[in-house]
């Protein structure tokens, strides 16, 4: 299995679209308050603009966090840098602009979660390869997102990254062990790595059995502190808006000579 990036803190911390509890989402500012903060890595989303430009954004619009409009496949790179992407946040951020793939991925000791958007054509797919190969920071990529398709065809031309399968959706009639075993035999069919689990589901997980199929456990999200503390003792890896409670709460529940046990 492909390596972390040379992180062994377990869990594993990523900022989720950066510090974005504290900072506009998905900002160069975002992603530097995050690895000042102490996270292992960053969660950010990856759009092409309609030139066929690598931009990190969330939304398809434009509207919520940028001021500009329009669907971001629809407009051209020249147009969407010219749009603040930290105003809406705060004033004091109305310089931020929409960052390029590039740009983020020449942050140094930080891991990278990369979520697919966009349209899943060709050229959003060729852009990634090239962008992390240029980069030379595939071991510390995980790619995820719901393009199942083009998460497929990134896997043969970036073998030294790992690949995240959104958890598929819980029926209330599953029992937790039908659910784990859907969940491990979709991951596994698709030759997945990681398992990105909603984090109230966490705690029907068996953790044990998940790592002895190789596969590690996501924790996605986590909105409250109950959740919070799970996803922190029993997960690999979290995402969090604020990774210094994540972090801290990492200290006091998982020590440093902790470091390296799975749950």
């Amino acid at each position: 299995m492909p390596g972390t990036g040379g992180h062994d803190r377990h869990p594993a911390v990523h900022a989720h679209r950066g510090a974005s509890a504290l900072f506009p989402e998905n900002t160069m500012a975002a992603f530097r308050a995050a690895r000042e903060i102490g996270a292992d890595g960053i969660e950010f989303d990856v759009h092409a603009t309609a030139d066929g430009q690598l931009v990190v954004l969330h939304d398809y619009d434009l509207a919520r966090t940028t001021s500009g409009t329009g669907l971001v496949h629809e407009r051209d790179l020249a147009y969407v840098r010219t749009l603040s992407a930290g105003a809406w946040f705060a004033e004091r951020f109305e310089r931020e602009r929409v960052p390029l793939l590039a740009e983020v991925l020449e942050m140094e000791d930080l891991d990278f979660e990369l979520e697919v958007k966009g349209l899943p054509t060709p050229r959003l797919v060729s852009g990634i390869v090239d962008a992390i190969s240029n980069a030379g920071v595939a071991a510390r990529v995980e790619l995820t997102g719901s393009h199942l398709v083009a998460l497929t065809a990134l896997r043969p031309q970036l073998t030294d990254s790992r690949f995240g399968l959104f958890a598929p959706a819980r029926a209330p009639w599953m029992t937790d062990a039908l659910y784990q075993q859907i969940l491990t035999d979709t991951a596994l069919l698709g030759r997945f790595d990681t398992v990105h689990v909603p984090a109230p589901l966490v705690e029907a997980i068996d953790v044990g059995r998940l790592h002895s199929c190789g596969l590690r456990l996501h924790a996605a999200d986590p909105a409250t502190t109950e959740e919070l503390i799970s996803a922190v003792t029993r997960s690999d890896q979290l995402t969090a808006d604020d990774p210094g409670e994540a972090l801290r709460l990492r200290c006091e529940i998982r020590p440093a000579g902790d470091a390296g046990r799975r749950a």
